[in-house]
Formats: structure tokens, sequence, C-alpha cells
């Protein structure tokens, strides 16, 4: 059986590595110190030296790298750095996916890639944390912490802030394993340098720090911390800048797998600025626009579900600004047309201590002889943005109306609302789908459009059915309001007529951006957003081992030494053979009556260990 496993973990690697191969050579321009100058790829830094390799010559070119200008050795270490980080996220972030089910056996398996590539930290850090959380191995999970801490710093000696996230996040596990190890003071020291090496303080480090400082749970308690590290752990925390997402975390502690992705892993891209997640424990998934009908009341695209089954746990939230900062705010119900039924039977999640609310999918089937409009109605309690007009006609041909939407991308909520140019195209197909000539991505798409007059004429639901083409599909604005008009009973559209002064709103101001998020247990960890602008990029598992055991399911009895107890009694101390016997107070050991001489006994807090 063990040779059986050590020949699949084998293959497992050999496929890891096939996987991987290397990028085509690209040439840099390198400078000397004496100011000559050639074209030539990186092909590896070994020490105080660089190897490069010249088109056209066969053999490498070996130069000390105190032979180059400063901005060649920067180069040459950025590159180098970037190649071997891409080389081992690619090789392991097909296994991350069973961290939480599986963790003391992935971690076997990335603790072979953390060999292999000797620069990078990331099966280092994910590796401690499993098998911290796999097999209460500390001793050994605080040993590859340290060496994935050692590689972050050297390759931040010569490309300073490099991986702050990432040394984040070592730091953040380093101080759950020394809590499970009974360090207090280490477990402050190190959340504090979590900190301070953080951008933005995630909620689980916060959470991890805070229940740390407090010292009051069961299991804290029993730890003693030095009142100048608290303090210090304390301050640090006060002084950072800690994210807004506050999820209800029980007070376990967390291990925290937040990174950076690597440059040449096909992941440049980052989380939108300024977005926060609904829960610890989502992903985000697509993204879109839509714009306000009704108090409370958005509309957009069903296209941004399109690629999600029914049985999906979702999450709709919509971005608004209020008193000058972005904020998102869950869609409470979702109304759509589908002849199948996009269903969320829980309404909330717990896992590890966090509750997760799920917005209310509505399906309604679309009538016969009815146009099936693939439209969403979002109900969002606390959205307080003006309802556009809507208009009562069918786009014609050739009319010049405006597109409002967001663009996709990492800076979608600073650049805000975005107006494309453009005109309809086509008159409506029996569906009544037209197509317009406006530049439709999917961060614009369930945008209005919009005349002069800031009405609404109709919606771009979608892109070109033909992905060659330009523009855009759109349903008018009489379909919009049939469709309105058939499904949602609390409110009613308002045509310009009825209040002619609301044409004077700020169209951007009722325009919003629509944001889906998955709801993940454990089961993937990267997930692309729908415009492949956004890898998710953190993950977190719960410390299941109970602190005041150690895991072992037994604590020290307090009322014994060793399974013996000390008393006190009156004995013979010395015989005299004039006066006798000499009785004085000794001290005896008896066994132990509370545990009866085991020197153990059954920890309250957890069972067999594990909370």
């Amino acid at each position: 059986m063990l040779i059986r496993r050590i020949v699949s973990n084998l293959i497992c690697l050999g496929s890891i590595f096939a996987f991987w191969a290397p990028s085509h050579a690209q040439e840099h321009s390198w400078t000397s110190t004496t100011g000559s100058q050639i074209d030539a790829d990186l092909v590896e830094i070994d020490s105080d030296q660089v190897t490069l390799k010249i088109n056209g010559r066969p053999a490498p070119l070996v130069v000390g790298l105190d032979k180059l200008t400063e901005q060649s050795r920067y180069q040459a270490y950025e590159i180098w750095f970037n190649r071997q980080d891409a080389k081992q996220f690619q090789m392991i972030r097909q296994h991350l996916e069973g961290m939480v089910q599986r963790p003391g056996a992935v971690s076997r398996l990335l603790l072979e890639i953390h060999k292999v590539i000797p620069e990078s930290p990331y099966a280092g850090v994910w590796a401690a944390a499993g098998i911290s959380e796999g097999e209460n191995d500390n001793v050994f999970a605080k040993r590859l912490l340290q060496q994935s801490i050692e590689r972050i710093e050297n390759q931040q000696e010569h490309l300073p802030g490099r991986h702050s996230m990432t040394l984040a996040s070592a730091y953040n596990n380093l101080g759950v394993v020394a809590l499970k190890d009974r360090g207090g003071n280490q477990a402050a020291a190190s959340f504090t340098d979590a900190i301070r090496h953080s951008g933005v303080v995630s909620p689980i480090l916060e959470h991890n720090a805070q229940l740390v400082a407090q010292g009051d749970t069961e299991q804290i308690s029993l730890f003693e911390l030095a009142p100048r590290l608290r303090s210090e752990l304390l301050t640090s925390l006060a002084s950072a800048n800690v994210s807004t997402t506050k999820p209800r975390l029980d007070n376990s502690f967390y291990y925290m797998l937040d990174f950076e992705l690597p440059l040449e892993a096909g992941a440049a891209s980052r989380k939108i600025e300024g977005l926060e997640a609904p829960s610890v424990y989502s992903e985000l998934m697509a993204i879109g626009t839509g714009f306000v009908v009704a108090p409370g009341i958005v509309v957009t695209s069903q296209q941004l579900l399109k690629d999600y089954e029914r049985s999906a746990n979702l999450i709709v939230t919509v971005g608004t600004t209020q008193q000058g900062a972005f904020k998102s705010l869950l869609c409470k119900s979702c109304l759509l047309e589908s002849t199948y039924g996009y269903v969320n039977r829980l309404q909330s999640y717990s896992g590890g201590g966090a509750s997760t609310v799920f917005t209310n999918f509505r399906v309604v089937r679309p009538a016969s002889g009815t146009a099936n409009a693939t439209l969403m109605a979002l109900h969002v309690p606390g959205l307080d943005a003006e309802p556009l007009l809507i208009a009562d006609d069918t786009p014609k041909v050739d009319s010049e109306l405006k597109l409002y939407g967001y663009k996709p991308g990492q800076q979608m909520i600073a650049e805000g609302v975005q107006q494309y140019e453009g005109k309809v195209m086509s008159s409506p197909t029996p569906n009544g789908i037209q197509v317009v000539s406006h530049d439709t991505t999917n961060g614009n798409r369930g945008g209005p459009l919009v005349d002069d007059n800031n009405v609404v004429h109709g919606m771009v639901f979608g892109l070109p059915s033909n992905s060659l083409d330009k523009g855009g599909q759109a349903f008018g604005a009489r379909i919009i309001r049939g469709w309105f008009n058939r499904h949602v009973r609390t409110t009613s559209l308002k045509t310009p007529d009825e209040n002619d002064s609301r044409r004077q709103i700020n169209v951007e101001d009722s325009v919003v951006p629509v944001f889906i998020w998955e709801t993940r247990r454990g089961g993937k960890l990267f997930s692309e957003v729908a415009d492949g602008s956004a890898p998710s990029e953190s993950l977190l598992i719960k410390n299941s081992w109970c602190l005041a055991c150690g895991g072992t399911g037994l604590c020290d009895c307090p009322s014994c030494t060793g399974g013996m107890q000390s008393y006190r009694t009156k004995d013979v101390i010395a015989r005299s053979a004039i006066a006798g016997d000499i009785i004085g107070t000794v001290v005896k050991k008896k066994k132990c009556s509370t545990c009866s001489g085991k020197s153990k006994l059954r920890c309250k807090i957890c069972s067999k260990g594990r909370i």
C-alpha cells in the first residue's frame, strides 16, 4: 500500500512537471557598468552571477552581477523570481482545491514542489497550513513557514515590497502554529509582524489578533501573554488599514492563505480595487451593469447567470456611492423569466463560524406568445438612487443612443460609469432583439440606452451572437416595460410624460455595477471572473484542533504531578535508645485520586482533540 501511494505521488509529480512548459525565450537589453549593451535571454541566476543566452551564439554567457548596472540587476532578479514563482504556482494550483478536504495528503505533495523550486514561497506556505491542520505536526509546519518567510525576505532584498500579502499570510499562520504549540508570546509577535506587512489587514488576521490580545476565550485564557507584546499587538492593529469586511467568525483561529499571483502565471490582473466580498467564502464570478427603474428595484441582464447551474449558491450585490464612499448592497431577491430554475435552496449557510446570506431567486415561466426577454429585476433594500424614466417605444434603426455602463478591470469602480456612443443597427427580431453598434463588454452588459433627454429607450443585454462581430444585442424599452409589468406587481415604471422634471436627473447616479458571487465550500479555489479580469486570490482554513490540550484530547491533571500527589503526615523520623521513636512531619506521595494516577484528564473543551 505504501509503495503504491509513493508511486501514485510520483506519477502526480510527473504530470505536474509535464504541465509546466518553459515560456519562449525573450530577449532583454543588458547594460554593463562600463556602458556596453547586449540583447540576450536570461537563463539563470546562480549566487553572484547571471547566465545569459545570446541569439545565434551556442555557448551561454556568464556575467557577474556586480558587472551589470543597478537597473540590469533589478531586471535580472525580477525576471528570475517572476519565472520561478510562476513555475511553482502552475505546478500547485491544480491541487489546491483539495486543501480543505484532504489537507494532509495534498500538503505532502506540495512539500515536494517546495523542495524542487527553492526560490518561491507558495508551496511552503500552503503545505505548512495543511500539515498543521491535517496532521497536527506543528514543529514541521513551523519550520516550513520559516523557510517560506526566508524565501520572501530573499526576494524582497532585491525587489522591495514583493510578496507582502504572502508574507502576511505566512506570519499569520506561524502565529496559529505557535498557539497550537502553546507559545502565546511567539503567536502575538507573529500576528504583529503579519499586520506590519499587510497593506490592508485582512478580516482573518484581524480576527486572530483580536482573539489573542483579548485573551478572554476558554482556550486562550490558558496562555500567558507578556503585557508588552499584547500592547504592541493592539497598537499595530489600531494603526493599521483594516478591511471593511467583517465576517462573523467563531472563537477559533484561521490559517490565512492570501497571496499575490505571479505575473507570468497568466494572472497579472488583480481583484477589483475597492470591492469587498459579501463574505470570506465568496468568489466573484461575474460582473455587469444595471439601472434603477423604481425605488429599490434594479433591472439588468440575465446573461450574468448564464454559466451557472441551478444548484449554485449565488449572491448578488449592487454597488452604490453613499456619502462619497463606495458600498456594496445585498440583493435580497432576484426575479427572472426562465424555462428552468435558478434555485437557492438555502437562504443562509454557516461554515467555519461565518454566516452567509444568499440572494433568493424567484423564477417565472415565460407566457405563451410573449418575448422571452433575458432580463432580471433585483430588489435591493437601502438603494436610494433615483429611478430613470423609461420610454414606451421600440428604438428605430439608426437612432443614436448613449450606452451607460462599467468598464471591466481592476479600476472598474474607480473609473466609474462610462459612456459609449453608438446607434441601433437593426429592427427587432420576433423575440424583440435588436443589434446595436455600441462597444459591448461583460462589464457594461445590462446598461441602459439613453437619449439626450435622459430617457431610457432600451438595454444592451449581451454580446453579439457571433463573437467575431462588434457591437451588442439589446431590448427596446417596450420589451422592458412589457416584461416588467407582467412580473413586478409591487410598483410600476414611469413614462417621461408623467414627470418631465425627472429628465434633469444625473443618469450616472442611477446606473450601478452588479456583481455575482458564488459561495465556495472548499470545493474550488480559483474561479475566473466572466471577463477574465480578476482570478480569486484567497482561501482560509479553520483550525479544528484544540489549543488547550494540543490536539491530544487529554490535559494535565491539575491535582498532581506525574500522577502522584504529595501530602504531609506524622511519622517516625528518627529513633533513640533513650527517647524512643521521634515523631515529625514528613512528605509522602500517593496515587492521585482525581486522575487515578494517570496524570491526564479528558479535555473538557474538545472531543478527542478536535473542536
